[in-house]
């Protein structure tokens, strides 16, 4: 069977009055075109379309034989589309004399199962607020096909369609903060489908380079289930304890987003049969064992099965989200963020991670092709113009080349790798700044002195997850943006700035001690949050200070529990500055299950019963080192600023949920009102 002609999408990416961005993936190169309408009703659902004069610019990129990316910019002929007004959209595709439209997918039949509108609407649709109103925006991170729980995105677009024609609650745009794929933690019977699906796709382009990149003896465990682990960890010189099937090709990453997002592929894999059992794959020898003794490998045979088809389920649950998913994005604003699941687990964690991964020919080379996939699936539609003829050109110079040798393999694959510029300003309602805390990092040299009972040593530090360069990029973008000072300021980041501070705590003054013993703690449990480095919260604190919005919301993911806090800093000067901060984590991934499950819901409990009725204080000095209390910096120290924290509960009494859940936050009457979503039975919505 051929693969579908739309392989995902539409997703409407960046909006703003003058612009609209639609991405879209197709298995075939055809002209598209797109035509935007106003939409008028009245109460009795009677409605109008009115087609506006608009003019489209199409960009495409050819990422492999059957497998083109679309972004297309429709902007009005005269002034800006009209603000807080119902707006729609239809794309048309053109091959030779033949022109489609999305209803010839049966996209637009609101009786078809997959269809992309809401209620009795004729086409997916949108809004623009005007400037002077604030957005109701969705929030969240962690979506992984095989974990547990419903998918948050279905309760999301629950939320949609019951107020799709309600603009005043109606969410004007989705952030997605990270970890979109999880390209380390791949589910077994994944992976077939994947590597079958990611050739169909790119075509035999990475063929050999894969064969320089890999040993003949080892490139078998390619094709096998729980294969791979040997090939990441000592020839990439990645960290992630879960690489059995990790994502290696170009097309794998390609197929892995096709796969998150789009319910024809499974049209596809069902109709050629790519859906194995775990006999099927014993009897085609695509399983690999990695014990040698027959009876220790039944064993480990016994283990495999079970997983398998724990994952099996886990998948068949997910993928019947797939059309919901697509349906938000098709008609919600998209912006996306990586976090290092997108990549792979503890993507730039420390130095000396990075420059092993950079030293490994394959492990640069996966990395190569997880930020070309990352480019474009989700960055490029987040701010198009951040990506020049010169970046494309590298890009495409990158994913062509035949051999790792070649000069455009290196110079493609150098330039992404030293690409800088991922961060981003959304055009919305306060503007919201999309921080990238994975390649702006800065390392300091400088060891730690770091004591365990009497033993004394001295260790790395943890990163600044963003350096000085990295901020003064960032506020030439706001300023540029045409944000304004004393005006309210939205500020992404995929780690939180606040977490929960008995479980950080924990973590600090007791696990990572045990990397004097040579422990792998910086991998082990992600000390990648911004209060692990003094240094870098501060400069955070300061740069939000020099910028002087009247206040800062903070959405945050990765964490996989979800909260809200409060934090009021005054600075020595007697400046003064309110953050709040919303994390939604996980979308698709619990994580609190088995005895680390207990363990942490035992520190949350703690935590929130501590939290509750009072604030926590926390203090800065000229050394950077965060203290809790007030004031409590060394006298011998002067104090750079102190702050209050409050934690706010949940309607159940809880300051944090750990169930699969999505943000959904908006502006009522000057107050910040957050609810978090979360589906039962995809059918009843909990808010």
């Amino acid at each position: 069977m051929k693969l579908p002609s739309i392989l995902s999408g539409p997703i409407i990416r960046r909006v703003d009055p003058s612009s609209v961005y639609i991405w879209i993936s197709l298995s075939s190169n055809v002209e598209i075109d797109a035509k935007i309408f106003q939409i008028e009703y009245s109460g009795d659902e009677d409605y109008h379309y009115i087609p506006l004069r608009t003019h489209t610019e199409v960009n495409t990129f050819k990422a492999g034989d059957n497998l083109y990316i679309y972004l297309l910019k429709i902007s009005p002929d005269h002034s800006h589309f009209p603000p807080c007004t119902l707006l729609g959209y239809d794309l048309f595709f053109k091959k030779g004399r033949k022109v489609r439209n999305l209803d010839s997918y049966n996209l637009l039949d609101p009786e078809y199962p997959r269809s992309i509108v809401y209620g009795n609407l004729k086409y997916p649709s949108f809004t623009i607020n005007h400037e002077s109103e604030p957005d109701n925006l969705l929030y969240g991170s962690c979506r992984k096909p095989h974990s547990q729980g419903d998918d948050a995105l279905f309760a999301a677009d629950v939320l949609v369609e019951s107020k799709h024609l309600d603009l005043t609650e109606r969410p004007n745009a989705l952030f997605l903060m990270g970890d979109q794929i999880y390209a380390d933690d791949v589910a077994d019977p994944l992976l077939p489908i994947i590597t079958e699906l990611g050739k169909e796709l790119a075509g035999d382009s990475e063929k050999d380079k894969l064969n320089e990149l890999i040993p003949e003896n080892l490139s078998p465990r390619l094709q096998q289930v729980n294969g791979r682990q040997f090939l990441i960890e000592h020839l990439a010189n990645f960290s992630t304890r879960k690489g059995d099937n990790h994502l290696i090709a170009f097309g794998e990453y390609a197929a892995m987003y096709l796969f998150s997002w789009s319910p024809e592929i499974w049209d596809y894999i069902h109709e050629n049969e790519l859906l194995l059992s775990f006999k099927q794959l014993k009897e085609s020898d695509k399983i690999h064992l990695k014990l040698d003794h027959d009876k220790k490998r039944k064993k480990e045979l016994s283990r495999l099965e079970a997983r398998y088809e724990e994952q099996m389920d886990n998948v068949r649950d997910f993928v019947v989200s797939l059309s919901a998913a697509r349906r938000l994005m098709a008609n919600t604003p998209t912006y996306m963020i990586f976090d290092d699941h997108d990549l792979t687990d503890d993507w730039n964690i420390s130095h000396k991670w990075t420059s092993a991964v950079r030293d490994s020919s394959l492990g640069k080379h996966i990395i190569g092709n997880g930020l070309a996939a990352y480019w474009l699936f989700q960055g490029w539609g987040n701010e198009p113009d951040n990506f020049d003829r010169e970046f494309v050109k590298e890009v495409k110079s990158y994913l062509t080349s035949s051999s790792i040798d070649s000069a455009g393999y290196k110079a493609g694959l150098n330039h992404l790798w030293n690409f800088h510029s991922w961060h981003f300003i959304a055009p919305t309602n306060p503007k919201t700044v999309f921080l990238d805390t994975r390649t702006q990092r800065e390392f300091d040299p400088r060891p730690e002195a770091v004591k365990l009972g009497s033993l004394i040593e001295e260790t790395t530090r943890t990163p600044v997850l963003i350096s000085e360069a990295g901020w003064e990029d960032i506020s030439r973008k706001l300023l540029q943006s045409g944000w304004r000072r004393k005006t309210p300021l939205n500020i992404v980041s995929p780690a939180p700035f606040y977490g929960m501070g008995l479980i950080e705590s924990f973590l600090h003054k007791y696990v990572y001690p045990f990397k004097v013993l040579g422990f792998p703690v910086q991998t082990t449990f992600d000390f990648d949050g911004w209060k692990y480095n003094g240094k870098g919260f501060h400069a955070f604190i300061s740069q939000v200070a020099s910028w002087d919005p009247a206040y800062s919301v903070l959405l945050s993911g990765d964490v996989h529990f979800s909260s809200s806090v409060k934090s009021d800093v005054q600075w020595s000067s007697g400046e003064k500055q309110s953050f709040y901060q919303f994390t939604s984590s996980p979308i698709r991934n619990e994580s609190y299950t088995g005895l680390w499950g207990v363990l942490m819901k035992s520190v949350l409990w703690l935590n929130a019963s501590k939290r509750k009725e009072q604030s926590l204080y926390r203090s800065c000095g000229e050394t950077y080192n965060l203290t809790l209390g007030k004031s409590e910096v060394n006298p011998k120290e002067q104090l750079l600023w102190e702050e209050s924290i409050q934690y706010y509960s949940f309607e159940d009494g809880s300051i944090a949920e750990t169930k699969n859940s999505i943000g959904y936050l908006k502006v009522e009457k000057s107050r910040l009102e957050n609810t978090l979503l979360m589906t039962v039975d995809y059918g009843e919505n909990v808010e």
